[in-house]
């Protein structure tokens, strides 16, 4: 039947709504959480690396310090940033960090001050690179929120059509023949079924109905007619 079928197709178009509604969140929420783990694997080893740098050479002046020693972390801290390259510009202050560190730590004091100021300019360019990051994850996430509004707007909308087509095509139809049925017991004979737009399957159905209920009438009326006009009886 064409209307079973368009029941069961509306059925399953909101089943397929929802399924895909589910699992664009997933999807949305699978994008956001390696972006998020990408900001920290990119850029957070190499602030980190930065600072312990800094940390190597702010401890120089201090008195029984082992410079070696310094040393030795820091260039472990300069291996570390030079091992997690991430933005295009840092090869250049990692190169003047590189290049300055010995003068540095032998007190050259524009060497300290020229590689001081390339290890904040690394650090500066990864904490940009995070904020972008940042950014992208947040236009992520809001892309995908606004895509899970719109697909729940589609299966509310689908929703809607659907209920509304069930209540005229089915609903309506089984409360007319109801009422019909109830007016023919409380005396109603003339009364029919009647509705406008239904699909062909309840017409006919409305149709038999009808012939059924005409043919009732008919034979009541029959039946009334011989009781009021009994057949005389042959002599």
């Amino acid at each position: 039947m064409r209307l079973a079928k368009g029941i069961i197709i509306g059925a399953w178009l909101l089943v397929c709504i929802n399924l895909l509604m589910a699992f664009g969140t997933i999807g949305v929420f699978s994008r956001m959480s390696p972006a998020i783990a990408d900001i920290i694997h990119k850029n957070e080893r190499s602030l980190q690396a930065c600072s312990q740098m800094l940390s190597s050479l702010a401890r120089l002046n201090l008195p029984s310090i082992d410079r070696k020693l310094l040393q030795k972390e820091f260039l472990e801290a300069l291996g570390r940033a030079k091992a997690n390259v991430t933005e295009t510009d840092e090869p250049i202050f990692i190169e003047k960090i590189t290049k300055n560190q010995n003068k540095a730590f032998n007190q050259d004091g524009k060497a300290f001050t020229d590689i001081v100021s390339a290890i904040e300019g690394l650090a500066e360019i990864n904490r940009q690179a995070m904020a972008v990051a940042d950014k992208n994850a947040q236009r992520l996430g809001n892309s995908g929120a606004w895509g899970v509004v719109f697909m729940a707007l589609c299966s509310f909308t689908a929703g809607i059509v659907f209920i509304k087509s069930l209540k005229q095509k089915i609903l309506e139809p089984i409360e007319e023949i109801k009422t019909v049925f109830i007016a023919h017991l409380n005396g109603e004979t003339k009364r029919r079924c009647y509705a406008a737009n239904l699909p062909p399957e309840m017409k006919a159905i409305f149709n038999n109905i009808n012939s059924i209920l005409d043919s009732i009438q008919i034979d009541s009326f029959e039946s009334v007619r011989k009781e009021q006009n009994p057949p005389e009886s042959v002599k």
